[in-house]
């Protein structure tokens, strides 16, 4: 279970990175598109040729394997809740790259999550045991609810605009995070028997395809509004779905017994308030709304990223 916990937070590191460089190039490729063209097929084509946005991926595709091996080591349960610490070291590289110091809400904040993380890990560390393969007909059930609703947050998210546009496209993309939280879950489990089993089996293209359209949802929410709209959605519903999915799913067994169930809700509910305060609070949307002034109605402002 330790080295389970100390490689999910190293992947939770490598995540802030991405986080904080991707909703930066978000903003930039969008002012770029007022001279290359318009709509999401702009949108995506100068992301992918955009430098911030392939350190990100970079980033993105160590915290993936750092957090495949987490999962290796130890249940969804137990490593989902802690890839919420990503909003610390995002918060910690944009005072480094701004050369200042976190004003004491951000540093209490931090604080806050850091504790409510730690009482979590305390309180409903799950039970020992062989890890299980998926269980077909919850599988089924579970895979085909995420879908129906990535499909319903996303058509509502580009339907909208603004803040509102941010939170439903950020929830589509937590959604999808936590449907790869699971995939990657049941193809390490499938790795064991080797490599090729891994490669022919369908969960491991599912992965891939799930994986690319949360990384489009992902920066789309980021591209729609301030990250303090979007960020809190995909930690929120992210984690608390891929709980789900582990214990309906996998059959992971938190600690029993009703103290033990209300600590750990009420402790994944100060994490999850911290994560979204730490988050508004270094992304103001006053910032936002006056980068909308400054550069027009879709960009994001220079000073966020």
């Amino acid at each position: 279970m330790l080295v389970a916990a100390l490689v999910a937070l190293a992947a939770a590191a490598l995540f802030g990175v991405s986080t904080a460089l991707q909703h930066r190039s978000a903003g930039l490729v969008t002012d770029a598109q007022a001279d290359g063209g318009e709509g999401l097929a702009a949108f995506v084509s100068g992301t992918l040729r955009h430098p911030l946005w392939v350190t990100g991926v970079v980033a993105d595709i160590g915290g993936f394997a750092l957090h495949a091996l987490a999962l290796r080591e130890g249940p969804l349960s137990l490593v989902q809740p802690l890839l919420v610490s990503s909003a610390v070291f995002a918060l910690a590289l944009r005072q480094l790259l701004e050369h200042r110091w976190p004003r004491r809400d951000q540093l209490a904040w931090a604080g806050t999550l850091a504790v409510g993380l730690v009482m979590f890990l305390a309180v409903s560390t799950p039970a020992g045991g062989v890890a299980q393969p998926a269980d077909s007909r919850p599988a089924i059930v579970v895979g085909g609810l995420i879908g129906l609703g990535v499909l319903g947050f996303f058509l509502a998210g580009r339907r909208s605009t603004g803040r509102a546009a941010a939170a439903l496209l950020g929830t589509a993309a937590g959604l999808s995070y936590a449907a790869v939280a699971g995939l990657l879950k049941q193809d390490m489990g499938t790795l064991d028997r080797g490599l090729g089993a891994l490669v022919t089996s369908w969960p491991f293209y599912a992965l891939i395809g799930v994986g690319a359209l949360g990384l489009l949802v992902n920066q789309l929410a980021y591209q729609a509004g301030p990250l303090s709209s979007s960020l809190p959605a995909i930690m929120t519903v992210g984690p608390v779905v891929s709980l789900v999915i582990g214990v309906v799913v996998f059959d992971e067994q938190f600690r029993t017994g009703p103290a033990a169930l209300l600590g750990a809700a009420v402790c994944l509910a100060l994490v999850l308030v911290a994560a979204g305060g730490l988050t508004r609070s270094e992304f103001t949307p006053a910032a936002w709304a006056e980068g909308r002034r400054a550069h027009g109605p879709t960009s994001v402002p220079r000073e966020v990223f």
